[in-house]
């Protein structure tokens, strides 16, 4: 499923879900797991939006370099590119004992993020959620 765009998308909101879901129903929140699905899912939209343009995602978890990739193709790209950088953060580290620190306030601020890379992606490639 996760090789065409659509499964991307429908992979990426998988991930989204159960952020969301962990951030209003748990307590203690689970923090760090709320950040990573939040990373997993704007990586799997970004993959989706390069799948769409025919490119075969790379095996990458840097959602800033990501994003550079979809530059290709759409130069508004360049204008969540802050938004990826803050997120990439949350790919690995959380899931291990590393010492990373993670607040309510970034948790809320990464399920924020997620959701515009998520509005963008739905105004500049619309056929990704048909």
């Amino acid at each position: 499923m996760a090789n065409t765009p659509k499964g991307w998308m429908i992979l990426g909101d998988r991930d989204y879900d159960a952020a969301a879901f962990l951030a209003a129903n748990m307590y203690p929140k689970p923090l760090e797991i709320i950040c990573f699905h939040c990373q997993q899912a704007a990586e799997k939209y970004l993959k989706g939006f390069l799948a769409l343009q025919d490119e075969d995602p790379p095996y990458i978890h840097d959602l800033k370099k990501l994003c550079k990739h979809g530059e290709k193709y759409n130069a508004l790209f360049s204008t969540i590119e802050d938004v990826c950088a803050s997120i990439t953060q949350f790919s690995v580290q959380p899931r291990y004992d590393s010492g990373m620190s993670i607040t309510e306030a970034d948790t809320s601020l990464v399920l924020k993020n997620t959701q515009a890379i998520k509005v963008f992606l739905q105004k500049e490639a619309p056929q990704l959620f048909q």
